[in-house]
């Protein structure tokens, strides 16, 4: 009997991490989600915890071992992290694609071709890898619709106010700008972006009307790498397991000597023992698919209703707002989205976007600018002739 307890402890012990790890996820997302620092829930309890009373614990025994400056460098680092406009989470996603790309050539190339699995689908994977960091880059680099006192007049003219949820021009105080409807200042950025949707720390870039299409490429073309990486994942350790014939094997406990039948959680400890680096990614890409799944379809709704994130969110306030009054559902059946033209416009809009920068006014203005330079040039240049003429007449 002992020694059957002790041949079985490597599946608790299989179980009991499993059970760890999905437990501590599961907390943190609840914390993430539905923490607040005044409410009474658990999750509201847990998060005083661990985002308030952990990091004032932290600072004073920081602050009894190093000085007072150890506090003070911790508060700039979060300050740098959370609040400023920084790289670090773009390189943290360059090291987990590349790195999940690299490591899935290394452990799972050597297997391919196979009987479920053909030599082609190594091009394919590098071509999907690929487009990913070109969109990537894409909606890293283009211009969300930055609002400039060029351009400012023509997006208020392109974006009218709908008097509901942006009900008057106001001025941003950061950009000295008169901010146009569906816009939004972006602290991190310190900019105003036309049809502002969100900031993404992945791109480091805010999503607007200039980079909308690129956010959402981007969006989908990383749903694909990791569907992709999770279907030849499963099939190359479905080949492993049948050309090993693992379903009819026998395994014996390197402890206890004891002899074991198959059973799919034996298979999948063997798997993780032997191919682990396989099994990992292709894990991962199964659950970062499931939620860029969720969020891409998320986003697709968005653009289908003609709405953005920033102004779901505003819709949502009003709504809240007017329930508050005596006649608030009459008044929240009155509110209508005037901009949404229908699926199709909708869509168009986002993919067919407009160039802030090249409004008609802003380009009627700077060709009117070069016309007067141009013609200031012309006057200098004729004053220079004349001035060399009379001279050569009076010589």
């Amino acid at each position: 009997p002992g020694s059957r307890r002790r041949g079985r402890a490597g599946p608790m012990n299989f179980y009991a991490l499993t059970a760890a790890y999905a437990c501590v996820a599961l907390a943190g997302l609840g914390i993430f989600l539905w923490g607040k620092a005044d409410g009474n829930s658990c999750f509201d309890r847990a998060y005083r915890l661990v985002c308030v009373k952990f990091p004032r614990a932290l600072k004073k025994v920081l602050e009894k071992c190093f000085g007072k400056r150890a506090p003070a460098a911790l508060d700039f680092a979060w300050d740098y992290l959370c609040y400023q406009s920084n790289p670090l989470v773009q390189l943290f996603y360059l090291a987990v694609v590349v790195g999940g790309y690299v490591t899935f050539v290394i452990s799972g190339y050597p297997h391919i071709p196979n009987r479920l699995v053909g030599f082609f689908h190594k091009y394919i994977a590098f071509a999907v890898f690929t487009m990913c960091l070109w969109v990537w880059w894409k909606a890293c680099s283009t211009d969300p619709g930055i609002i400039t006192a060029r351009n400012v007049d023509d997006v208020c003219e392109v974006y009218p106010f709908d008097e509901q949820i942006f009900p008057v021009a106001r001025k941003c105080t950061s950009c000295d700008v008169v901010k146009p409807a569906r816009s939004k200042h972006c602290g991190l950025c310190n900019v105003c972006v036309a049809k502002f949707d969100h900031h993404c720390i992945w791109i480091n870039n805010c999503v607007g009307v200039g980079n909308h299409k690129w956010f959402l490429l981007f969006l989908f073309w990383h749903l694909v790498l990791c569907f992709y990486g999770t279907g030849l994942g499963m099939a190359i350790s479905f080949e492993i397991i049948m050309k090993k014939d693992l379903l009819q094997a026998v395994f014996v406990d390197p402890v206890t000597r004891e002899k074991y039948k198959a059973t799919y959680l034996i298979i999948a400890q063997y798997m993780l023992a032997t191919e682990g680096m396989l099994v990992f990614v292709a894990v991962l890409c199964l659950i970062m698919g499931l939620v860029l799944g969720g969020f891409f379809l998320w986003h697709l709704n968005l653009v289908r209703t003609g709405t953005t994130t920033n102004e779901l969110s505003k819709w949502s306030y009003l709504k809240w707002c007017l329930k508050q009054e005596e006649d608030g559902k009459e008044q929240i059946k009155r509110l209508r989205n005037i901009y949404s033209d229908g699926c199709w416009k909708n869509y168009r809009e986002v993919f067919v976007p407009i160039d802030v920068h090249r409004l008609p006014r802003q380009v009627a203005r700077e060709a009117k600018e070069r016309g007067g330079r141009g013609d200031d040039q012309k006057q200098a240049l004729a004053a220079k002739r004349g001035r060399g003429g009379g001279k050569a007449k009076k010589g």
